[in-house]
């Protein structure tokens, strides 16, 4: 038997994903070349493609899964038709950004089909996300389905056999799984890219990162090739894809939804920083319909490490909000673009009633937890994920040189340095609580990264969103206005920023901010950030 080289191995998975897309959902080589050329938009291209009816489009762009689920639950849309809508437009996004991984298209309308014939039947929904369609990151299981991760070395693994906890949820609640989307190569960098699924392409501009390590998600919802889909975080993982792509992203607290039964690039076993599911989507409101669904099914008796308390409706939120004001990280200075519009932000903020609390010389530790938070990420003395790299011998991707030590030059982790660490996160996380306390905030807002979506393989550390990560508070964001380089100009400054300030390059490319609530209670901090999304949307 011929031993297949990577490459091989790759190009054959190339090319069955590719011929899992049906011929009349294929792009027109016009079509591709304008895109190429500059000469359209990725984001225009379904609603000028012919692709897609006018019923279709109209499915695809509703305002939010919300939106989309009463619909459905109203019976004035079939399953089959919304399932129908977004596979092809997840077909005409995965041509134009390759944000996919694995596709189940005829599955998913073997799905809605039954999913019909249970509310024609019984006249109600088959539970409260009956017929919404519901992409997934590759991480997750889903039986049958092979979950690869973009390691060609895993490419030999046969389908999985056992569904995730969370994909069982979703499917009781009346899901529809459709799509797995696509991950950098090892899950631990900003830059969705590997061998195997290709780089992820940003839809508003192909030179700029679509984010990671959930890019695929932010690109595809981006793309409104989803209208709900499921990430994961561990450093920003959800955040950076959803900041990058301009959508809602949330990471809720560790252990209030289930993540057991996901394929992992690391090594079994790993402590400090653990990693979380949550939503990428078009809404706040999304994320609080689809959080509520999750928390309330009995997480605990399918994964050991899953809390298994319900939704705690928090008491009615203030008329009037105490905000915080996350500081500049002095290594990390703040792009003139988000400057503008963090300033933007908090001033909407405080004209609409709200507190707002400088924290600038009560935060000092934005990159200290950073820094904790890589070594912690490199504390894995055999680097198991580089190790599934070398395996087939495949090249590692560019940007996993701001993660890992890849030349092997530095010392080995010892268990001291493992006591350190856990020792400094207590720390931080103390600090934290304080400053909530101390001045009784509701929410912190900052940003979640230093600019906007930047070339790719340059995004770096994400020094912004993985500061929840270390003390696992809930975190949000959410888009919010974008890069104009004449309005920025005046915010210039003398300063090292860090990736370089390119105004040309991320002209127009989506603002966010960032919100960040107190541990465990991410009901209020979904309170908090529907009432900052509504006055930003003013």
């Amino acid at each position: 038997m011929t031993n297949l080289t990577w490459q091989d191995k790759c190009a054959a998975k190339q090319a069955e994903a590719d011929a899992k897309i049906p011929t009349e959902w294929r792009l027109a080589t016009d079509i591709l070349q304008q895109v190429d050329n500059n000469e359209l938009d990725i984001l225009d291209v379904p609603s000028k493609c012919g692709i897609l009816s006018k019923e279709e489009l109209a499915i695809t762009e509703m305002p939010d899964a919300t939106s989309l689920r009463d619909k459905l639950a109203a019976k004035e849309l079939s399953a089959v038709e919304v399932t129908t809508a977004f596979c092809k437009r997840a077909a005409i996004a995965q041509q134009l950004t390759s944000c996919l991984t694995e596709t189940m298209f005829s599955e998913a309308l073997v799905r809605a089909q039954e999913l019909d014939a249970h509310i024609k039947s019984t006249g109600k929904p088959a539970g409260p996300l009956h017929g919404i369609p519901i992409s997934m990151k590759e991480t997750f299981n889903i039986k049958g389905v092979p979950t690869s991760l973009g390691f060609a070395s895993f490419l030999d693994r046969e389908p999985v056999t056992q569904n995730s906890v969370l994909v069982d949820i979703l499917l009781e609640a009346g899901a529809v799984l459709y799509v797995k989307t696509n991950v950098p190569q090892t899950m631990m960098t900003a830059d969705s890219h590997n061998n195997v699924f290709g780089r992820v392409r940003n839809p508003h501009r192909s030179t700029l990162t679509a984010g990671g390590s959930s890019g695929g998600e932010g690109a595809l919802v981006a793309m409104r090739g989803s209208i709900l889909g499921i990430g994961t975080d561990i450093a920003g993982s959800i955040r950076i894809p959803a900041l990058c792509c301009g959508t809602v992203g949330f990471k809720p607290s560790i252990g209030r939804v289930p993540y057991a039964g996901q394929t992992s690039a690391g090594r079994p076993g790993m402590a400090g920083i653990a990693p979380c599911a949550g939503p990428l989507c078009h809404s706040v409101r999304d994320a609080d319909m689809l959080l509520r669904v999750v928390f309330d099914a009995a997480s605990d008796d399918m994964d050991d490490m899953a809390l298994g308390y319900p939704w705690m409706q928090p008491v009615k939120a203030p008329t009037q909000l105490t905000i915080g004001v996350l500081p500049e990280d002095p290594q990390t200075p703040l792009h003139p673009n988000m400057q503008r519009t963090l300033g933007m932000a908090i001033e909407k903020l405080r004209n609409a009633g709200h507190h707002i609390v400088d924290l600038s010389k009560q935060i000092d530790f934005v990159g200290a937890a950073a820094d904790l938070a890589f070594r912690f990420f490199r504390i894995d003395p055999d680097q198991t994920a580089l190790q599934h790299i070398r395996k087939s011998g495949e090249p590692p991707i560019p940007s996993l040189r701001f993660t890992f030590d890849m030349e092997g030059k530095g010392e080995e982790p010892n268990l001291r340095e493992f006591f350190d660490l856990n020792a400094s996160k207590s720390e931080i996380a103390a600090k934290m609580r304080r400053v909530f306390l101390d001045n009784h905030l509701d929410v912190i807002i900052g940003p979640g990264y230093q600019t906007t979506a930047v070339p790719h393989d340059t995004y770096g550390v994400p020094v912004y969103t993985v500061l929840a990560n270390v003390v696992d508070y809930p975190a949000c964001v959410i888009p919010y206005g974008s890069s104009q380089e004449t309005a920025d100009a005046e915010f210039v400054r003398d300063v090292n920023y860090y990736p370089p300030y390119l105004p040309k390059e991320v002209e127009n490319a989506p603002c966010h901010v960032q919100l960040i609530g107190r541990r465990q209670k991410d009901e209020a901090l979904i309170q908090h950030a529907l009432i900052v999304e509504e006055v930003l949307a003013k």
